[in-house]
C-alpha cells in the first residue's frame, strides 16, 4: 500500500480555489468549513465512509448537488487533496492532540467561525446520538473539564450565529479560539478511550497520474476499496 502524499497548505490553497470553482455548486464548504467537518469524523466515535459525508461537503446546506469533475486527472487531484487532509489531521491526534494546528491558526483567509461551524455540523449529521450524549456528560459536569464552560462551548460560541453575537457583545472571541484545541483534546481522549480497537481514520489517498487511468468500475480514488461507482462516485459526476 503507498503512504498518502504529503498535504501542504499550497495545496489546500488549491483545494480551496477549486470548491469556489463553477464545477462545485455555490454551497460548498470551503477548507475552514471542511477541516472543521473532517476533524468532527476523525476524532468522533465511529467511522463514516466517504461515501456517507462527501455530498455534503458538495452541498454544506442539503447534501443534494453534485460536483461536476472536468475529467478523472482533476478528480483524482481533488480527491487526494481532500483525503490528505483527512490524513494530516488523523496524523496530527495519532502523534499529539494538544500541538492540532487548525488552518485558522496559519492563514487569516480561513476562519474560525467557519471551522467551527463546519465541526458542528458533522457532530449533527453523523452519529447525532453520541454526540449529544457527549454534550449532556459534559454540562453536567461528569468529565471533569477543567475549563468550566464545557467541550462544546467554544464551537457553539464561534460557529452558531448566536453564539457568535454573544461573543461579540462581551468581546472576548480570542478567550474562544484559543480553547478550541484543548477542547478537540479532550473530545478525541474521550471517544479514543471508549474505542480502544477503533480502526485508523487515516484513508490511502490515490497517486497522481498526468494522464486519466481509471473509469467509474475502478477502485475508488479515496482507498475505499469500492468501485468509484459504489463509493464517491454516487456522490461526485465526472464529465
Amino acid at each position: 500500500m503507498n503512504a498518502p502524499p504529503d498535504i501542504t497548505d499550497a495545496d489546500l490553497k488549491r483545494l480551496d480555489a477549486f470548491l469556489g470553482s463553477e464545477h462545485v455548486p455555490e454551497s460548498a464548504m470551503d477548507v475552514a468549513t471542511l477541516e472543521g467537518f473532517l476533524t468532527a469524523l476523525v476524532i468522533g466515535p465511529h467511522v463514516v465512509m466517504p461515501s456517507a459525508w462527501m455530498p455534503w461537503m458538495w452541498d454544506f446546506e442539503r447534501g443534494e448537488q453534485e460536483v461536476e469533475f472536468a475529467d478523472m486527472a482533476q478528480a483524482r487531484e481533488t480527491m487526494g487533496r481532500i483525503m490528505g487532509l483527512m490524513n494530516r489531521i488523523a496524523g496530527a491526534f495519532a502523534r499529539d492532540p494538544a500541538a492540532f494546528e487548525p488552518v485558522f491558526f496559519r492563514d487569516a483567509a480561513w476562519g474560525a467561525a467557519e471551522w467551527c461551524e463546519g465541526f458542528l455540523a458533522a457532530t449533527q449529521r453523523f452519529n447525532a446520538d453520541d454526540w449529544a450524549a457527549l454534550w449532556r456528560l459534559d454540562a453536567a459536569g461528569a468529565l471533569g473539564a477543567a475549563d468550566r464552560a464545557g467541550m462544546i462551548m467554544p464551537f457553539l460560541r464561534l460557529g452558531e450565529a448566536s453564539g457568535r453575537e454573544i461573543t461579540r457583545e462581551e468581546g472576548n472571541a480570542r478567550r474562544w479560539v484559543d480553547a478550541v484545541v484543548p477542547a478537540l483534546a479532550a473530545i478525541h481522549a474521550h471517544w479514543l478511550a471508549r474505542r480502544p480497537t477503533r480502526p485508523s481514520m487515516v484513508t490511502r489517498a490515490p497517486m497522481r497520474r498526468e494522464a486519466p487511468k481509471s473509469g467509474r468500475n475502478d477502485p475508488c480514488p479515496c482507498g475505499s476499496g469500492l468501485k468509484f461507482k459504489k463509493c464517491c462516485g454516487q456522490a461526485p459526476t465526472v464529465h
